[in-house]
């Protein structure tokens, strides 16, 4: 893996951890991840403009662009879901960690990505360490709901990577996430528009949390897009893993600036991330 290629994963895992501290800060709330995807809808769609038909629209492209739109919202839902019935705090890194390990046995079988033995155990390392700065605190038996939902959003994350990862080979990475992005918020449209109570959750949030979702919006399509990027020039197993560094950088935000706890596991759990990331830089 080039230094480049590198470092653009380890930037946009920064960022990525900005844009879910913005996530913690609104609760998890779904209604605020929805407006995010529709407000990234309306503010990039002068991209429809500045891109030619040809650069918007490939016949080869749809069927991943459907798939990715599709496993996006199915993400976006789940997540939610797991912030609704358990601790942000634990289901996000178990969702993150699952989601690696299984990209990357995914891509093993089905790709055919070649993995060193050193890349394996970084791959490893950082799945371990993700799921541990979650573990850190006992899951309460009201909270298991919670839990299986983040294991169902390990396996959402290992689908649209690996659809991603072909797919942005059939079309321009700009056109690509705009298109998968409207097909997420045109999923979710009727969840949050046609039904009553989902109506005034809705109105709740934008009252409360609309600045929290248009930095989830937009933060999440911007680092996303890099990543596309850089999917055409890494294998994804080791991308997908090094944008853990995330999980380890919104643990310290929580800690830093929501008050939450640093008990020995989750230091051992920073601890392997960023073991991890190095081993894989040197595989």
């Amino acid at each position: 893996m080039t230094l480049l290629v590198f470092s653009l994963v380890l930037i946009t895992a920064v960022f990525h951890a900005a844009w879910n501290f913005a996530a913690k800060r609104a609760a998890g709330n779904f209604y605020a991840v929805y407006i995010g995807l529709a407000a990234v809808s309306v503010v990039f769609s002068p991209i429809l403009l500045v891109l030619s038909p040809t650069e918007l629209f490939r016949i080869k492209a749809v069927p991943y662009i459907i798939a990715s739109g599709v496993i996006h919202a199915i993400y976006f839902s789940l997540l939610g879901k797991a912030y609704k019935h358990g601790d942000i705090s634990t289901s996000y890194p178990i969702a993150r960690g699952s989601g690696v390990a299984e990209t990357a046995l995914t891509a093993f079988f089905v790709l055919q990505e070649k993995i060193s033995v050193t890349g394996a155990a970084g791959i490893l390392a950082i799945s371990t360490g993700t799921i541990l700065t979650g573990l850190c605190q006992p899951v309460h038996p009201k909270r298991m709901k919670g839990l299986v939902y983040a294991l169902l959003t390990g396996v959402s994350i290992m689908g649209y990577s690996i659809v991603d990862k072909l797919g942005v080979g059939t079309i321009s990475p700009v056109a690509y996430i705009y298109e998968l992005y409207f097909v997420a918020a045109l999923c979710l449209t009727p969840i949050a528009l046609f039904n009553k109570t989902n109506r005034g959750e809705l109105v709740d949030a934008w009252k409360n949390y609309r600045n929290h979702g248009f930095i989830i919006g937009i933060g999440s399509l911007l680092t996303y897009l890099i990543i596309l990027f850089v999917f055409r020039l890494a294998p994804v197993s080791y991308v997908v893993a090094l944008r853990e560094l995330a999980v380890a950088v919104g643990a310290i935000f929580g800690i830093k600036f929501l008050g939450e706890k640093c008990p020995p596991l989750k230091i051992a759990g920073i601890v392997l991330i960023v073991a991890g990331i190095i081993v894989i830089k040197l595989a």
